[in-house]
């Protein structure tokens, strides 16, 4: 088994700002953060990786009840939280973790444009906190890292789904 100390250590070897072992009833499920991408959203039904693809709120709630420990991570850019959240979840998988489920940022970015029923990354693919009902904002704030980040321009943050 891997200790969270390693967790975080391995988190900022990936390239991490900054990471947290935190519990699931941290993470902040709220239905208004999925009217967000549904209106206002370009990429909206584009991507498989976004909505309507991505669990609700309600089953979002169901699969974190699953779940006794969650690793957050905060990154410089959409790219690197959801690149930085796939490694975490490969380094699980090789400690013989294999319930572990990344939750990157922003819409995916491994293609110009996507076929959602026909994607040619599944094994890369994997949609955001926010794709999947996470309020990110209340999430942070109930991490304790609210006045960390509140400078900070543009913090992104992403999230692996332990066991």
């Amino acid at each position: 088994m891997v200790t969270d100390e390693e967790l975080i250590e391995k988190a900022k070897e990936l390239g991490a700002l900054n990471a947290k072992i935190i519990t699931p009833d941290k993470i902040e499920i709220a239905h208004w953060v999925r009217l967000k991408c549904m209106y206002g959203c370009p990429d909206y039904g584009k991507w498989k990786t976004c909505p309507p693809y991505t669990p609700d709120a309600e089953e979002m709630k169901k699969i974190l009840s699953e779940y006794k420990k969650v690793i957050i991570m905060a990154s410089n850019s959409h790219d690197n939280a959801t690149k930085l959240a796939r490694d975490m979840m490969f380094y699980l998988y090789s400690k013989g973790i294999f319930k572990a489920f990344p939750l990157g940022s922003g819409r995916c970015r491994l293609c110009k444009e996507c076929t959602p029923q026909n994607c040619k990354y599944p094994e890369l693919a994997y949609p955001s906190m926010e794709a999947c009902s996470i309020d990110v904002f209340t999430t942070i704030k109930n991490c304790g890292w609210e006045e960390v980040y509140r400078d900070i321009k543009t913090p992104h943050f992403c999230l692996v789904l332990i066991y």
